[in-house]
């Protein structure tokens, strides 16, 4: 009896490792990896409408074709403001359709003429 005991607690200690590895670690490590093997992720282009700089961090409102975006820079601060301006065209690797993201990979940034 007691090695039943055992093997349904190793079964569920292995199940509950599996549900956590697939929802946290592939976040956790995707910026680690190679670019060929990282998570799906889809570029979404959109033009800056506002920008509004605090001292730790950048807020950006972003408008796209499905809709608004509002990313939060906390990474990279001064170099971000200085990147971005209003009216420029940018360009986001974003893995999920969200209005608020949190550090989103800059692809590229076009600048208004």
């Amino acid at each position: 009896m007691r090695g039943w005991i055992i093997l349904l607690v190793t079964l569920l200690v292995g199940v509950g490792l599996g549900v956590a590895g697939t929802v946290y670690v592939p976040q956790a490590v995707d910026p680690y990896l190679p670019k060929d093997l990282r998570i799906r992720s889809r570029i979404v282009e959109g033009q800056v409408t506002n920008k509004q700089r605090e001292p730790n961090r950048v807020l950006v409102k972003i408008q796209t074709e499905q809709g608004v975006i509002l990313a939060a820079f906390t990474k990279r601060v001064a170099e971000t403001d200085l990147l971005i301006e209003p009216g420029d065209t940018i360009a986001l690797a974003l893995s999920t359709d969200q209005p608020f993201v949190d550090d989103p990979p800059i692809e590229r940034v076009k600048r208004a003429k």
